[in-house]
């Protein structure tokens, strides 16, 4: 725990509550039948990060996957020059820290709270313990693990794409998760999980950049933008522009 910024919470009923509502919801655990959970629930520990807070640092060690109770978190590198680049959003419900924490490597990224958050970490111990009692859960952090890898694909592929290529492929990302609701109308509707700032920053484009895109991809009649809600009107279109190469960034 020494390379944590930030400092575990003493333990309280909220807390404790905190922890038994979010694990089994996480989608690594969902298969996990309660009874197995009870053992790994007790040793798992609430984070407290304020907006701005550091809660890894790029190279520290982590002690367990985390879990985002509420909140929202920025995974991101810093190159030599100072630039940044946004690797991932972590909105609420979902973790992250899995590979780093399961291979006991250090940290390639850094996560910054975003705003006021509260993150469950969950022990490396616990949860070796129990892909030792449960075989599903087992196949479930390998399936997980999987998908982090193809997803890592994508971000390289995406970084090879014009900016409206890649601003497609997040809004159709965002309209297959549990956010996209359906509108109706045969239509999805997403939120922005941050600010376009930050949106702009995970793209890699400016912020000008990602509101030009978005009037024009509204002016196509692919979607609709009010705030941080687009709603998506055609997903066939959204799915050319994200492999078409007509449009630059």
């Amino acid at each position: 725990m020494n390379d944590m910024v930030v400092r575990p919470v003493a333990s309280a009923v909220l807390d404790a509550r905190l922890v038994q509502g979010l694990v089994p919801r996480l989608r690594i655990f969902r298969d996990v039948a309660p009874a197995q959970l009870g053992s790994l629930i007790k040793q798992c520990w609430v984070i407290s990060a304020p907006r701005g807070t550091i809660i890894v640092e790029r190279g520290a060690r982590l002690p367990g996957v985390f879990g985002l109770a509420y909140g929202a978190v920025k995974l991101s590198l810093r190159g030599q020059d100072g630039e940044e680049r946004v690797l991932h959003l972590v909105p609420a419900g979902q973790t992250f820290g899995e590979a780093t924490s399961l291979l006991g490597r250090p940290s390639h990224s850094g996560a910054i709270a975003l705003v006021d958050s509260k993150l469950v970490v969950i022990p490396v111990a616990a949860i070796f313990a129990l892909m030792d009692r449960d075989a599903r859960f087992g196949r479930a952090v390998a399936l997980l693990l999987a998908e982090h890898a193809l997803e890592l694909l994508a971000e390289v592929e995406s970084a090879m794409q014009r900016g409206a290529q890649r601003l497609a492929s997040y809004l159709g990302a965002l309209a297959n998760s549990p956010e996209g609701n359906s509108d109706g109308n045969g239509g999805t509707v997403v939120r922005l999980p941050v600010s376009k700032t930050l949106v702009a920053a995970r793209l890699g484009v400016k912020k000008e950049t990602l509101s030009r895109l978005l009037r024009q991809f509204a002016a196509g009649g692919v979607i609709e933008v009010s705030r941080r809600e687009i709603s998506i009107l055609d997903r066939e279109a959204l799915a050319k522009l994200s492999s078409s190469r007509a449009h630059s960034a």
